[in-house]
């Protein structure tokens, strides 16, 4: 990946849309300039500028994942950030934890044995929960993806994944709620 960065370029790398992209660009919000009438965007500046603009009150992050040690992968990422991280490991914990608390995120396996990802997608939405959900998966092209999708919308985030991708997918989104 260059270090210079275009606005396609920097949606795919931050997980956001290109609309929000050059919406952040045009309001000065994000380390930009043009090139005649196109932004670009330093890499380095970028990733700066994530890591000081993430640091606002801390988010509360939930995972809901039946493997631990994604559950583990998941807290080493986001602890570095100063998230604060609760996991469980299965659907049923997982929306009773959704229910109990304010999560800013969500972060859940699609594949679950007993109560699958789509499932408890759709008991958090009739639940009221406002969370953004975040669907992890190994099975882009599944049947259960294209389910959730039709829920609403969503992150989806391809499984294998390292420590880099899910902070830079967090630090996205709390972008992308604070400037909701």
């Amino acid at each position: 990946m260059s270090d210079i960065l275009t606005a396609q370029e920097l949606s795919t790398y931050l997980k956001i849309t290109t609309t929000t992209i050059y919406k952040l660009a045009h309001q000065g919000e994000i380390p930009s300039f043009k090139i005649g009438s196109e932004w670009r965007f330093k890499k380095e500046l970028v990733d700066r500028w994530l890591e000081n603009g993430a640091g606002h009150a801390p988010r509360k992050v939930l995972i809901i994942d039946d493997e631990p040690a994604l559950c583990e992968l998941y807290k080493r990422a986001l602890d570095r950030k100063k998230f604060l991280v609760d996991s469980v490991h299965s659907g049923k914990e997982g929306i009773q934890a959704a229910c109990q608390n304010n999560y800013d995120f969500i972060f859940l396996d699609l594949r679950m044995p007993v109560m699958n990802g789509v499932e408890v997608f759709g008991e958090l939405k009739k639940s009221g929960i406002r969370s953004l959900v975040v669907i992890v998966t190994a099975y882009p092209d599944s049947d259960l993806l294209s389910e959730a999708m039709k829920l609403g919308p969503l992150t989806v985030i391809l499984k294998p994944f390292d420590l880099n991708e899910i902070q830079r997918a967090v630090e996205s989104l709390v972008l992308m709620t604070s400037r909701a």
